[in-house]
């Protein structure tokens, strides 16, 4: 049913849970797995520490996942969270998004949104959600 599963990672204790999950799904579909990036960043110095720290996590876990003989495929894209999430769905042709979440609370999510939020409410695919510890 999924072959192309899409999962935006913030290298946070959020990506932990998601990651264990996916192993049994991505297993079960002999899906595809893109673990994606987006960094936002303002100042160049911040941009090349988070891009440096960003392909060090993607490959890891990337590694992980084949080593579980799991296809992983890792992105970084520069930007909107959001809107760059929305771009791969339609890029790479994914069929289910998966993603952690952080569990803020309603008060937090309702003033400022989330990116899970708001990737949701605006996505054709189905999303999986995973709450953080």
């Amino acid at each position: 049913m999924y072959k192309t599963i899409l999962v935006p990672l913030d290298g946070s204790e959020a990506d932990r849970p998601i990651l264990e999950h996916l192993v049994d799904l991505a297993k079960a579909h002999g899906a595809t797995v893109y673990l994606l990036r987006v960094i936002h960043s303002h100042t160049r110095d911040a941009l090349s520490h988070e891009t440096e720290t960003a392909e060090r996590d993607l490959r890891e876990k990337a590694g992980i996942l084949r080593e579980a003989g799991i296809s992983a495929e890792w992105l970084i894209e520069y930007g909107e969270p959001e809107r760059l999430i929305l771009e791969k769905v339609r890029e790479i042709g994914a069929d289910l998004i998966a993603m952690g979440t952080h569990g803020h609370g309603w008060l937090v999510d309702t003033l400022f949104g989330s990116v899970a939020n708001k990737v949701r409410h605006r996505v054709a695919v189905p999303v999986l959600m995973i709450r953080s510890k």
